[in-house]
């Protein structure tokens, strides 16, 4: 094909070719006048050629840009954040069928879970709250409520800096949070694994947050028979490479949706249901408030975004 080309320095090459990508392709002529007169030169189909794969080579590029870590899904860049550099960015919107969650929801929190004695990062985690349900935090959140709460306000603040100084308070939060999830907010939890891990070791991180809120104590019985549907959800076992995902809808009653997204293979499954609303109210509530909440960064990131939207 190219036996009848003169050789020529392959930075005119791709000086030729760069005016080619520049201009369009639809601007040939204009390209030849100037750069093709020379007999040393291919011709315009050889050019048109090279300058196709130039561009194809940045296409590609570009698109491996948009591919999380060991994924065969593509990421909107523009449409997500960093938790942490091992896992990929979390899109700020979720929902079907590109999920296993009944509806579409949006990020308002986010952050990474430790083990804080040894600073050892467990997994990234996501809050979200139903795309339907977000009017509501600001109707539940009211001035009203927050006199009929008992929540001391500042007359030197205004409402939505008074709803964040209550939500970032050990004790306020608690009964805040409550009042979300009691008006029916629901909310999805997003785990994606920093390391290899398996299906039981995600299960015994969640029955051991949940034991972990002071008001399990006071319902043992409740809280028994729900942990025992917890782990009956658990329906899959074995290995949870990172970077896959978890997935926990609270819905509108209280109970509980889990389901399972394998990053690679692009596999989702629903791996069980806790009818028990104790649960997930002790689990997001673990979340969200407290003195010690799972991630502070999730929950402070949570909180200011709650703020601009009441």
């Amino acid at each position: 094909m190219f036996s009848s080309v003169k050789r020529v320095p392959i930075a005119r090459h791709l000086r030729c070719s760069r005016v080619i990508l520049r201009r369009g392709f639809g601007s040939e002529h204009s390209v030849r006048s100037r750069y093709l007169a020379s007999p040393l030169l291919p011709s315009p189909v050889t050019l048109l050629g090279l300058g196709t794969g130039l561009a194809s080579l940045g296409y590609f590029a570009w698109q491996s840009q948009l591919i999380g870590n060991d994924a065969n899904l593509k990421e909107d860049i523009s449409a997500s954040v960093e938790v942490d550099k091992a896992v990929s960015p979390f899109p700020t919107k979720l929902g079907p069928p590109e999920f296993p969650l009944t509806i579409p929801y949006t990020l308002l929190g986010f952050g990474v879970r430790s083990v804080t004695f040894v600073n050892f990062k467990v997994y990234g985690l996501g809050l979200y709250v139903a795309n339907e349900d977000l009017p509501l935090i600001s109707k539940i959140f009211s001035t009203n409520y927050l006199s009929l709460a008992f929540v001391d306000t500042d007359n030197s603040k205004d409402h939505s800096e008074n709803v964040e100084q209550a939500l970032q308070d050990p004790v306020k939060s608690r009964a805040l949070i409550g009042s979300l999830i009691d008006g029916g907010v629901r909310m999805m939890a997003k785990i994606t694994p920093i390391r290899n891990t398996d299906f039981n070791h995600l299960k015994e991180g969640l029955v051991k947050s949940i034991l972990n809120h002071p008001d399990a104590k006071n319902n043992q019985e409740v809280v028994s028979r729900g942990i025992r549907e917890l782990k009956d959800a658990f329906t899959r076992k074995g290995v949870v490479p990172k970077n896959d995902d978890l997935l926990i809808e609270l819905q509108a009653n209280g109970s509980l949706q889990l389901s399972y997204r394998s990053r690679k293979s692009s596999e989702s499954i629903l791996l069980g249901r806790v009818d028990e609303p104790m649960i997930g109210r002790l689990l997001f509530s673990q979340y969200l408030s407290g003195p010690k909440p799972l991630s502070g960064a999730a929950r402070e990131s949570f909180v200011s975004k709650i703020k601009t939207l009441v």
